[in-house]
């Protein structure tokens, strides 16, 4: 791949998963009951009768993704870091998938994927792999995978 359209896929890549790192985490900061079934019918997750649990849930699922899309947006914007936040969200989505799919083999489902807009009581873990992780680490991969060899000395030159 030519080094120009691997920074412009990139870059591409890192906006696109900040529109879903950065509402989301606003979404959970605000609205911490988003998972226990109150925005979201059947996403049942956690029990957030405690404030403990919603001060958790506003700083690990509010805070936290809320900076990783900020990240991806300083790394999409700002060629010195574009390999760093590239390589986050590369490992980052590489690890929820494979232990995703680790948690669910241990747990004995059955289903591994659902794609679907609704997610049914049970079911997020297959609806959260299906509709975004395994497609989003599929395609850090294949960027990775067809990066041009010279991408990082030319990371690094237009960062000079």
């Amino acid at each position: 791949m030519i080094p120009e359209r691997y920074r412009l896929l990139t870059q591409v890549f890192l906006v696109a998963n900040s529109f879903f790192w950065l509402p989301w985490g606003f979404i959970c900061l605000i609205w911490p009951g988003v998972w226990a079934g109150d925005v979201i019918p059947g996403m049942d997750v956690f029990d957030l009768s405690g404030g403990v649990a919603r001060t958790e849930v506003r700083a690990m699922y509010g805070g936290l993704q809320m900076a990783i899309g900020v990240f991806a947006l300083v790394g999409a914007f700002r060629a010195r870091h574009r390999e760093s936040a590239f390589l986050f969200f590369l490992l980052g989505l590489t690890g929820l998938v494979l232990c995703r799919l680790a948690g669910m083999i241990a747990e004995g489902d059955g289903t591994y994927l659902s794609f679907s807009t609704v997610i049914t009581p049970g079911r997020y873990n297959q609806v959260g792999l299906a509709m975004y992780e395994l497609p989003s680490c599929v395609l850090a991969w294949a960027l990775f995978l067809l990066r041009p060899t010279s991408s990082l000395r030319a990371g690094a030159a237009e960062a000079g």
